[in-house]
């Protein structure tokens, strides 16, 4: 498990990671695809610099650039207690009263450039963008190549590309067969009549497992078909690249923020004091 959290070093400032330095990234993640090892990655969406435009773009740049297998994403959360909720309660930022929605699955506070609807909007959507039924051959493709199991793969993409549109939670809360009861309400909350619910109830179930039966058999014949492909293993894109001297004039991970040029020509100035030749 990777805290990659933002590919936006003006994010990651924010957020008080400056050991995160994106320049660093493809040939740390290029190191462990080497060893046959899956990533999976935290992403937190709602950093000051966020817009639903700009985590698009971020998405795809991901997907293009980065060789990464598993995307987590969370929504920006001040923690009860954290120094963030301590800022925002003295700025009088608003904040949700609520503390069960502080599950870094819930918008909780106001942001300066989306609303909370457009914020709640690109959370779910940044699932559905990573976890296209094109990506997701691309992943196994560069599982077959770089002797990552593909089995334990699939069995991961089929949990993160289909719990948030299924059932609206996080993937580390799902399972194959999720439970109800009537009875099972929050307090406060009507109790639903049982012919009511037990019928919605099977529907439901029944609806969401075609669903997942059909992920789960697109993905198993895409991975029979690249299992059986001679030439799987010469399988070459971007994100599986060697890291090269040209990188920081090709990548958009490296030209496309303002924080990222400024990230570039920082260490082109340590390169220039220290006589180094190349990116490290």
């Amino acid at each position: 498990f990777i805290g990659l959290e933002n590919i936006n070093p003006d994010n990651l400032t924010a957020a008080k990671k400056r050991q995160n330095k994106i320049t660093e990234y493809r040939k740390m993640l290029l190191a462990w695809k080497a060893q046959g090892i899956i990533t999976l990655a935290g992403y937190i969406l709602g950093f000051p610099a966020d817009t639903p435009d700009s985590i698009r773009r971020d998405i795809a740049i991901i997907q293009r650039e980065l060789p990464l297998d598993i995307i987590e994403f969370f929504c920006l959360t001040p923690l009860p207690g954290s120094e963030d909720h301590q800022i925002l309660w003295k700025k009088g930022v608003p904040m949700e009263p609520e503390l069960n929605a502080y599950d870094v699955e819930h918008v909780c506070t106001a942001h300066g450039k989306m609303s909370k609807a457009e914020w709640e909007a690109i959370y779910r959507e940044a699932w559905s963008l990573y976890y296209t039924p094109e990506h997701m051959k691309t992943l196994l493709r560069r599982a077959a190549v770089t002797s990552v199991p593909m089995h334990s793969l699939l069995k991961l993409l089929v949990s993160f590309a289909t719990m948030v549109r299924l059932e609206s939670v996080h993937p580390l809360q799902s399972g194959v067969l999720r439970l109800k009861h009537p009875s099972e309400r929050r307090p406060g909350l009507p109790r639903e009549r049982v012919w009511v619910f037990w019928p919605r109830f099977v529907w439901e179930t029944l609806y969401k497992h075609v669903i997942l039966a059909g992920v789960i058999a697109r993905l198993f014949v895409a991975r029979i078909s690249i299992a059986c492909d001679p030439h799987a293993r010469a399988y070459m894109d971007r994100a599986l690249a060697p890291v090269g001297d040209g990188d920081d004039a090709t990548l958009d991970l490296l030209t496309k923020t303002a924080g990222a040029s400024a990230a570039i020509a920082h260490i082109r100035k340590i390169a220039e004091l220290t006589g180094a030749s190349r990116l490290n």
